[in-house]
């Protein structure tokens, strides 16, 4: 949780000087490799935000992850949507829209099919990265849409305020 938290808040010189997890935590290390993939994404180095990636996907597989799901804890569906989120990230961050939108779309979707839980088992909700990529990539009327249902879901979630608050500013609403 607290990696999570510093890639919420885009602190990326902090998610790279955090340690991996130990070897046997294929969950941990799987959210680590996601978190460092973000950071590097951001910070412009997208071989080593590819590599992240690759590492993140070869543990999804880990029988330790898909034991999780037998206690009640999406652990592979969790990957699934941090694998989304880090492929979105790289296309987003390197300026390819078009590639970034699917790869939130399919977040997205494999967020709605988690269970309900408070709090939620994924730390944020996937349609503010679905409505940047939408409204950096011209789409002003359908990032709209997709924040004023993350609003009613998540009503008091600022960023997804700020987000239609410029999609309307790109409308000239």
């Amino acid at each position: 949780v607290p990696l999570l938290s510093l890639v919420r808040f885009g602190e990326w010189d902090a998610i790279l000087a955090e340690p991996a997890p130990h070897s046997d935590l294929k969950f941990s290390q799987a959210i680590w490799h996601y978190a460092r993939g973000v950071a590097q994404a951001a910070q412009g180095d997208f071989v080593a935000a590819e590599q992240s990636a690759g590492k993140l996907a070869d543990l999804k597989g880990d029988v330790k992850v898909s034991f999780l799901d037998k206690m009640d804890y999406p652990g592979s569906t969790l990957l699934s949507i941090a694998e989304y989120l880090l492929a979105g990230e790289i296309a987003f961050r390197s300026g390819r829209f078009d590639d970034a939108i699917p790869q939130f779309e399919q977040a997205v979707a494999a967020q709605e099919a988690l269970p309900y839980t408070e709090p939620p088992f994924w730390y944020y909700p996937t349609r503010q990265s679905l409505g940047a990529a939408l409204l950096a990539g011209g789409d002003a009327v359908r990032a709209e849409d997709v924040f004023r249902k993350d609003l009613q879901m998540y009503p008091h979630n600022g960023w997804s305020m700020f987000g239609l608050a410029q999609s309307l500013d790109a409308q000239g609403k």
